[in-house]
């Protein structure tokens, strides 16, 4: 499971804090496919893979600042403070995930996501690119489709008896804007300047068609 907080500023500048953590069942299989891959277990590749991801965003100078740690023994946390939203997740015009308009003293974010866009987020955390984490790198799904996904290869790695908890996993943002919300497509409106965003795990990691969240703001 997967949830993230993303603030923004007016100038697009802003911090987007994730946490990401296995499931309790996932443990021995994890372990599994850590070795296949040349880790002596799952808190290997994990340590290794914050390291790697430490290295890759020191490189990059649309990032202010960054913190990725471990959390716990199967999960993960990472803060990013980053200058430009479009420049950290790709602008639209460059088949990216973040695209800015704006109208007047009207600004709308929209992300999208779908198998095309699924190669940023692999730019963004290298730990993806491992082998091992090729069942959860979204870019590394493709000519499957999400019910085979979760019986077939889920099911399959994970246990049957497990699918049920497998569909309810999510992935799931927060954004905070700059100004008072105007609209949302694709979401929640949780308060005067926030908004909730959230899909199936699954649907996320299998992106054949596109997810679509926007919201607009007033400056």
């Amino acid at each position: 499971m997967v949830e993230q907080s993303l603030t923004l500023n007016p100038d697009y500048s802003g911090e987007w804090n994730l946490e990401g953590e296995a499931m309790p069942f996932t443990a021995s299989a994890l372990d599994d496919l850590a070795i296949l891959g040349g880790y002596d277990d799952a808190t290997a590749l994990y340590d290794e893979a914050v390291v790697n991801s430490r290295t890759d965003l020191a490189k990059r100078d649309d990032i202010k600042s960054y913190q990725v740690d471990r959390k716990g023994i199967q999960g993960w946390k990472a803060d990013i403070e980053f200058k430009d939203i479009e420049t950290l997740l790709g602008s639209a015009e460059a088949q990216g995930i973040a695209e800015i308009r704006s109208m007047g003293t009207t600004n709308t974010l929209s992300l999208r996501f779908d198998r095309e866009r699924a190669s940023q987020l692999s730019k963004l955390m290298p730990m993806m690119q491992d082998p091992s984490f090729s069942l959860f790198n979204p870019a590394a799904t493709g000519g499957i489709g999400e019910e085979t996904y979760i019986t077939g290869i889920l099911g399959f790695t994970f246990g049957e008896e497990n699918i049920p908890a497998i569909r309810r996993a999510s992935i799931g943002i927060t954004v905070t804007l700059p100004g008072n919300i105007t609209s949302v497509s694709g979401g929640s409106q949780t308060g005067d300047r926030t908004v909730r965003f959230e899909t199936p795990f699954t649907r996320f990691m299998v992106p054949d068609e596109e997810i679509h969240w926007s919201v607009s703001w007033q400056e």
